[in-house]
């Protein structure tokens, strides 16, 4: 069994060893360390290694204990293939004595008879905060207290505090900064914290940085004290407009672990001798932060793309030998740090004779404490519609350097490009085109190129018809409309005044009112309805006389009917008529007679009435 296993682990050493090994250096904690306190350096190597040496005390750092090693090996299986990985991790612990800067040398370690090397580690020791000691004292002597006293840690108002870190104030138009919103804290152990309200960031344009999900917390001087750092939430900021940008405060609340000891008396045993821990709400805002923009140089040359940062560029073509009519890509490539996302695409000079599209941008960046670092893809799919030899002209890019704060012009590389004729077209080797010979069929039309010419007598063109301007049609197209809105103008403006006139309009349609009654009261003369016959007549009468002589109806009685007719020069016949149909009306109306014949009668007589006083009125 001894055996078997034996060879199992031989063969999981010689597969790891197929692997590439990799030896890195790390400070568990970060690098800035507090001076006085312990750090933990961990060397790991991916294999079984051997004759490890690193000499840590060369550093100035003074070693407390190690190496200690470690090995953790995994093996998978999947689909029928074995992998297996192997570490190997020693460990030291150390100590910085006084505050300053040591480099540990890279460590060396044997793998199958050959040496790998460790990368070098520079470590920080910032001076010990005397808060702390002081901190511990007191809790020390109040956990000495007795008969029912309770001591606890009490939270200073410097123990726990929220900044906005700015990786600088001071910058340039489209310059960009990294703001961090950091919880400091010492002396206390931070659980959570609740109900963040992150400061406002009006005035730049903003992208926030993704923090890794487990972060850890780094030891940092704020305010002359030494705190743990732990980043909240990041930003990379872009100023839109110069002069002075102030970000408003935010806040949270921490919840703090403090640590208590209570005992009521000296002999009760059931009292918990070491204390407890009690989460405290503390209630933190952080200060106001200005950023002063200054405004770019006014003398920007007609190549500035809007680019601010440190770049490079260059170009190139997918091929340089290709075939009329053929497609190639024509790259642009900017490179470096800066303001990458929001830069303008250079305009490249390519030769009349070649067919370009728009261009295509693929932006690869990552965030860095100097802005966005990448590079911006620019293609253009051109093609070329004659043989020949082509140049494509050098492209120039100017940014403004924020490390020489001025503005730097760079250029791309020319390109050249040789073009086999396809037989649609003879080329020469300088690239003009020679047509001679060429047939109307092997001409091809591209959009809005130069379609084949016919050749004409100059002399036998003529218009084919007359121009309209000047001639009697093209005045009358001014006339014609111009007497219609005059005479559709003065009909509007009589119809508008005649409507104005209630008495006219009274008058004037008296008659077809009197028609309509009249034609209802015939209506109940065929249906033999007596009383209905003769109250439609007298509204017939009535109505005819009160809308002609403009009176009221209220105030029409048999007297005033004949004054105003015979003021109107009605002869005396015609007003005797009109009254004897008027009264007949009235009677019949409370003493009806069934004789039709004289119905009939007075309805044509009533008729005839209306019909006089009409022409007379």
């Amino acid at each position: 069994m001894k055996r078997l296993f034996s060879i199992i682990l031989s063969c999981l050493v010689t597969l790891t060893s197929w692997a590439q090994v990799t030896f890195t250096a790390n400070v568990a904690g970060g690098n800035t360390v507090e001076a006085g306190t312990r750090i933990q350096v961990e060397y790991k190597i991916s294999a079984q290694a051997e004759n490890f040496e690193c000499d840590v005390t060369s550093s100035g750092l003074r070693r407390l204990s190690g190496p200690y090693s470690s090995t953790y090996m995994s093996t998978s299986i999947v689909n029928g293939k074995m992998t297996s990985e192997q570490t190997t991790t020693f460990t030291y612990v150390l100590m910085a004595e006084k505050e300053g800067t040591y480099h540990l040398p890279a460590a060396k370690a044997t793998v199958e008879g050959k040496t790998y090397s460790s990368n070098t580690l520079a470590i920080t020791a910032i001076p010990a905060d005397p808060s702390r000691a002081q901190a511990s004292q007191g809790s020390s002597s109040g956990s000495r207290q007795r008969n029912g006293g309770q001591a606890s840690s009490a939270i200073n108002k410097d123990d726990v505090l929220l900044a906005m870190d700015l990786t600088k104030t001071s910058l340039y138009e489209g310059e960009a900064l990294v703001a961090t919103l950091k919880l400091y804290f010492r002396n206390q152990n931070v659980a959570n914290v609740a109900d963040p309200k992150f400061p406002d960031l009006e005035g730049f344009t903003v992208q926030e940085i993704d923090l890794p999900q487990e972060r850890g917390t780094t030891v940092e001087q704020y305010k002359g004290g030494t705190y743990r750092a732990y980043a909240i939430r990041q930003w990379l900021l872009f100023p839109q407009r110069p002069g002075d940008i102030t970000i408003k405060p935010g806040s949270l609340t921490a919840i703090v672990q403090v640590a208590t000891a209570r005992r009521s008396s000296f002999w009760d045993v059931f009292d918990d001798p070491f204390g407890s821990v009690q989460n405290v709400q503390v209630p933190i805002k952080s200060s106001e932060r200005t950023v002063h923009v200054d405004r770019l140089p006014a003398n920007k040359p007609a190549s500035y793309m809007n680019a601010v940062g440190e770049f490079v560029v260059k170009s190139e073509l997918t091929t340089n030998k290709l075939k009329a009519n053929d497609a190639t890509i024509y790259r642009i490539t900017i490179s470096g740090t800066g303001n990458l996302k929001y830069i303008r695409e250079p305009k490249p000079e390519f030769p009349a004779d070649f067919e370009v599209f728009d261009p295509k941008s693929d932006l690869q960046s990552s965030v860095t404490n100097l802005g966005m670092k990448g590079k911006r893809v620019i293609e253009y799919t051109v093609i070329p519609r004659f043989g020949g030899k082509f140049t494509i002209p050098p492209v120039e890019f100017t940014f403004f350097s924020t490390n020489l704060h001025k503005y730097v012009t760079v250029k791309a590389d020319a390109q050249s490009l040789e073009v086999e004729s396809d037989g649609s077209e003879s080329a020469t080797t300088t690239g003009k085109v020679d047509f001679s010979g060429t047939t109307q069929e092997r001409i091809k039309v591209l959009g809005s190129d130069i379609r084949y010419l016919h050749p004409l007598d100059a002399d036998n063109l003529r218009s084919d018809e007359a121009p309209l301007y000047g001639t009697w049609l093209y005045w009358l197209w001014f006339i014609v409309p111009s007497a219609i809105f005059i005479t559709l103008l003065f009909v509007y403006r009589r119809n508008v005044k005649l409507r104005a006139d209630v008495v006219r309009q009274r008058t004037r349609k008296a008659s077809k009112v009197a028609t309509r009654r009249l034609k209802s009261a015939a209506g109940a003369l065929a249906k033999k309805q007596e009383n209905e016959f003769y109250e439609q007549l007298h509204k017939a009468m009535m109505g005819y006389v009160a809308d002609k002589l403009n009176i009221p109806l209220s105030e029409l009685t048999g007297d005033s009917i004949r004054e105003e007719l015979a003021k109107r020069d009605v002869d005396a016949e015609t007003i005797q008529r009109c009254s004897e149909v008027i009264s007949t009306c009235e009677f019949a109306r409370y003493a009806p007679s069934a004789d039709d014949q004289a119905m009939d009668k007075l309805y044509h007589e009533a008729s005839a009435v209306i019909g006089l006083l009409e022409k007379v009125l």
